[in-house]
């Protein structure tokens, strides 16, 4: 028996924010935000522009991404027994789970409806979480997705980490096919990040404290002064663990297989800077691997839990994958998390 990972159906929100509008980026009395260049933005993360969700919530990016996923597979989803919303926001009606407006969205009964909150890597975790329920004959098939509106909490008055942060969705649906190889394997880790003294409640989190948040006026993003919860980032204490544990996940999921990492056609990494895509991949090509690399981060930046399942559906509609592809998607994240996927494409 094969469990298929189908899809993906994703959504992005129409409003572009570019590097440009970064740099030229001014507060309420008219006064520039933060002095940064679209060159030094390119040569830090590699990111050119990234989708902000000005009027478009949570529930409302998820339920846009899985009606992409019902004409991308042409169907209903009447069949699924599980739904999985991974996410890192929750605040705009974070009770019930965001999960139950996907299976109220969908006229389903009678279906396991719950939320996955492990940082970028949630997608990944909650991909392995219905994989082992399929495999367990409690459900023949399932819902599993990433919904970022990471621009919720992201201070666009700090140059370090407002550049590095997009919104998006996406959703994968499992099942069961005979006919089909599909999920091979999945790794998952994770190592508490404590922070130290001069970062006490850890290297990659979030703060309540005053910051600019963004508006659109005019057709024109500006910032507005607001005191909320803001993610801070210790940028190079974040790269050395990313680095490391990208590399590891995918030897970890290989090792769970049968497959080596020569045999890989794909490899989809979470896309959160390209320095860090670049070390990852130099590493494992110094191990073996020759296969294509697939990020889509310069056109959307890091959507955390939905950066994997925006670069895997351009990979497919540019035949990066194709059926019969061995795919490896890798993420890390807050927490700190990290983990991959191994899998064999099938017919969308």
């Amino acid at each position: 028996m094969g469990i298929a990972l189908r899809g993906p159906g994703i959504y992005v929100p129409p409003h572009v924010l570019t590097n440009q509008d970064l740099v030229e980026l001014v507060d309420e009395e008219g006064k520039k935000v933060i002095d940064t260049s679209n060159d030094w933005i390119v040569e830090r993360t590699g990111i050119r522009e990234r989708r902000i969700s000005i009027d478009e919530n949570v529930r409302q990016l998820g339920i846009k991404a899985v009606d992409n996923l019902k004409e991308v597979l042409g169907e209903d989803l009447k069949d699924v027994g599980e739904i999985i919303l991974a996410t890192n926001r929750h605040r705009d009606g974070e009770f019930p789970s965001y999960a139950s407006s996907i299976a109220s969205h969908l006229g389903l009964e009678n279906v396991i409806i719950h939320d996955e909150l492990a940082g970028c890597p949630g997608m990944v975790y909650a991909l392995r979480n219905a994989f082992n329920s399929i495999q367990a004959g409690e459900i023949n098939s399932a819902l599993v997705g990433g919904v970022e509106r990471l621009s919720d909490f992201t201070n666009y008055a700090d140059r370090s980490t407002c550049p590095l942060f997009g919104d998006g969705a996406g959703w994968y649906k499992l099942e069961r096919r005979e006919d089909e190889e599909g999920i091979i394997a999945n790794f998952l880790g994770g190592t508490p990040d404590r922070g130290d003294e001069s970062w006490s409640k850890g290297y990659l989190t979030i703060v309540n404290s005053p910051g600019k948040k963004l508006v659109l006026k005019d057709g024109k993003f500006k910032a507005k002064n607001a005191i909320d919860d803001f993610l801070i980032m210790e940028g190079q204490k974040v790269y050395k663990f990313a680095t490391r544990v990208m590399r590891k996940a995918v030897h970890g999921v290989l090792e769970r297989s049968k497959y080596e990492l020569s045999d890989v056609d794909v490899l989809i990494p979470h896309g959160a800077n390209i320095r860090i895509v670049n070390a990852a991949e130099e590493g494992l090509r110094d191990k073996g691997f020759k296969g294509i690399v697939f990020t889509n981060l310069h056109k959307y930046g890091n959507t955390s839990t939905a950066s994997t399942l925006l670069a895997a559906a351009e990979a497919r509609e540019k035949g990066v994958i194709i059926e019969g592809s061995l795919v490896v998607q890798v993420s890390f994240g807050a927490g700190f998390t990290y983990g991959a996927n191994l899998f064999r494409a099938g017919k969308r």
